[in-house]
């Protein structure tokens, strides 16, 4: 078969309502040269039974056993793919039809910039809008890797599209990553390429009970361990100075978090680490004692 222009790797573990609506928002595609690579983590025989059913010859499905970690579920997709680019979508949410038309547009307009991504709207579970955002969406666009080590690029896994040989000379997602493998790459592609960036929403990221991210403990330690990681690769001393600051503060906040669920063992190790790293800042260590503090009642 001809390869098709876009690979769209798509993981997924159960949720089959919510996978429909999102295959579904494949196959409304304005684009058409596309091929989907449905990668699914050991979902139950109904979720199986649904993926086996899709008849378009363009999607493809990769059946796995359970891992749980979303790295090594789309490098499986990854490593099928067969298109000029990839573009991720998650089971939870959903693409507007000229969301792979746009993107390739841009894309062709900036062509020495390796990867791309959009903006979004968040909705909850029944399609309502969210409104609330703590902090707004701002586009950055040409090398940003400051403002992906910042977070002020806010860049959602369904709204990027990369180039396959990209993605395979950096390795793809790091599978030893649990939590905050999105932004570990998008750091290394930002190292290497510039990006574009679409102001338009052109994807619905739901917001839901069952998100994967829901874990808080293990949340702050992906981002420690994000920051670590990054702290030797960075090509200056202002953004090695980034990333221990905010490895220091996510270690904190991370053990914290262990003494409020009263898990003192991993506090412990935590606080290790933390004054390891150079971590004295008062305020962070007041709400570890805080939340050590015995309960009343």
């Amino acid at each position: 078969m001809e390869a098709p222009l876009v690979s769209v790797v798509l993981p997924t573990f159960d949720r089959l309502e919510l996978v429909r609506a999102a295959v579904a928002s494949v196959l409304a595609q304005t684009l058409e040269n596309w091929e989907l690579i449905v990668s699914d983590d050991g979902s139950a025989e109904e979720t199986r039974n649904f993926l086996r059913g899709l008849q378009d010859p363009r999607v493809c499905v990769v059946f796995g056993n359970h891992t749980g970690v979303p790295a090594v579920v789309r490098n499986r997709a990854i490593a099928r793919a067969r298109g000029r680019y990839v573009a991720f979508l998650d089971s939870d949410d959903l693409w507007k039809p000229e969301k792979l038309t746009r993107q390739l547009t841009l894309m062709g307009a900036f062509p020495a910039r390796r990867w791309s991504y959009t903006a979004v709207r968040r909705i909850d579970v029944n399609g309502n809008e969210i409104h609330a955002r703590s902090v707004p969406w701002v586009p950055h666009s040409g090398w940003i890797l400051e403002q992906v080590l910042r977070v002020d690029a806010q860049i959602a896994t369904p709204t990027v599209m990369a180039e396959l040989a990209f993605l395979r000379e950096l390795g793809g997602f790091d599978e030893k990553m649990p939590f905050t493998e999105d932004y570990d790459l998008w750091s290394r592609m930002a190292l290497h390429s510039e990006a574009a960036v679409d102001s338009a929403p052109l994807t619905d990221v739901r917001s839901h009970a069952a998100h994967f991210t829901s874990d808080r403990v293990g949340k702050l330690g992906g981002w420690a361990s994000f920051y670590a990681k990054m702290e030797p690769l960075v090509p200056s001393r202002h953004l090695r100075g980034l990333c221990r600051k905010r490895k220091r503060e996510y270690l904190l906040a991370l053990a914290a978090e262990q003494a409020r669920g009263r898990n003192w063992a991993g506090m412990r190790a935590t606080i290790v680490s933390a004054a390891r790293a150079g971590a004295f800042q008062p305020v962070g260590w007041l709400r570890i004692a805080r939340a050590a503090a015995p309960r009343s009642g």
